[in-house]
């Protein structure tokens, strides 16, 4: 087959579809890329995954961590109608009708904010699989996109298949999955066998270890929140691996201590079998990623769907929420001593863990993905 793989937003939705992608090209099939250059281009591993790919120039970031503001789920949801499901919908179904028309694939696989693809799929008669990036499946709902459904004609928001990477119980009760939707194990992206300095540096370390990200996109705007929370970590007995992407410097950090090392990137596979806790923005990747390896989470959410997703957390017994705008370094300094030693949290994640453990495989769908083909 044919398979155009195409993504709305950065690489928190590019990144969840990489592991079906490698097992449909592992199962000899072609692929073609389709998303937003910068997020494809400022990520090495993808290897020979998408040879035909051709990767533009991404915007030059200044290095900064911009301005943090109060989340507001409200704001969040209206940007997804008025964005996703709207402006950025109508331009997704142009640009992929065009490579659908140029490349004549034979399936499209799209995540599940990528509303334009589908109805460029279901405009072509072409299958498309949809696979879920907002962990807690409450992000798209009505009536925030009904208008923008209704302008793209869309009646199968999810396409001919739905694939969850992710533990059903991480689900919020309240937007199930869609009937025939099948749920898989969430698998490491990947980012080469060479073991990264700030991974020796965690091995070479005997007790407790903390893993922070602020992901890649909120990253740029999330203020003084990365030297907060460093600063707090600082001289704690705790070894703490900070990574604060590709577009900010770690220079302007500005936390200095023996106990805190500061990296652009790290394969983040690497890191959490090495740590104890991980204190994150609550992105779904980096939630999913760490309740995988049995880890609670400290939530420090600024926006998108973030806040649901501690909303989960809290509600599974895995994770503590902080406010980013109020959070002081006594109150880090608690939740993570907590996330430590709480029996219960650790039970929680724990859960999570095994029940992730007993989910198929990725490459298990591929046959069902096959047969949409015919």
């Amino acid at each position: 087959m044919r398979v155009l793989v195409t993504f709305a937003g950065g690489r928190g939705h590019l990144l969840p579809m990489l592991p079906l992608s490698r097992a449909l090209r592992d199962a000899g099939h072609e692929l073609a890329l389709s998303g937003h250059p910068h997020a494809v281009g400022s990520h090495g591993v993808f290897g020979d995954l998408f040879p035909h790919e051709r990767i533009g120039p991404g915007p030059d970031p200044d290095g900064g961590t911009g301005t943090l503001t109060a989340p507001d789920l409200q704001h969040e949801l209206e940007v997804v109608g008025r964005w996703y499901a709207g402006t950025l919908a109508q331009r997704n179904l142009l640009r992929t009708r065009e490579v659908v028309e140029r490349w004549r694939p034979d399936l499209v696989v799209c995540d599940e904010m990528d509303l334009g693809s589908v109805a460029a799929a279901a405009r072509a008669g072409l299958p498309c699989v949809v696979v879920d990036v907002i962990a807690s499946g409450a992000l798209v709902r009505s009536p925030y996109v009904d208008d923008g459904l209704a302008a793209l004609d869309l009646q199968q928001v999810k396409g001919d298949l739905e694939i969850y990477p992710a533990p059903p119980s991480f689900r919020d009760p309240g937007f199930p999955l869609s009937p025939g939707a099948v749920a898989v194990r969430p698998e490491p992206v990947g980012g080469g066998d060479e073991v990264h300095p700030g991974v020796a540096w965690l091995r070479s370390h005997d007790g407790p270890s903390v893993y922070l990200t602020l992901g890649t996109i909120f990253n740029t705007e999330s203020g003084d929140l990365f030297s907060r929370a460093l600063g707090a970590l600082a001289d704690q007995p705790v070894r703490v691996l900070a990574t604060v992407g590709s577009d900010v410097d770690p220079a302007l950090v500005g936390v200095r201590a023996d106990n805190v090392r500061i990296e652009r990137f790290v394969p983040q596979d690497q890191v959490l079998p090495l740590v104890d806790v991980v204190v994150n923005h609550g992105g779904s990747g980096s939630v999913i990623g760490a309740l995988a390896h049995g880890l609670p989470v400290v939530t420090l959410a600024m926006g998108a769907d973030q806040e649901l997703n501690a909303a989960r957390l809290v509600a599974l017994d895995a994770g503590v929420g902080l406010d980013v705008v109020t959070a002081g370094a006594d109150d880090v300094r608690r939740a993570v001593t907590r996330a430590l030693t709480d029996v219960d949290l650790r039970a929680g994640a724990t859960r999570v863990r095994d029940e992730v453990a007993a989910l198929p495989p990725v490459s298990s769908v591929v046959p069902t993905i096959e047969s949409l083909v015919g």
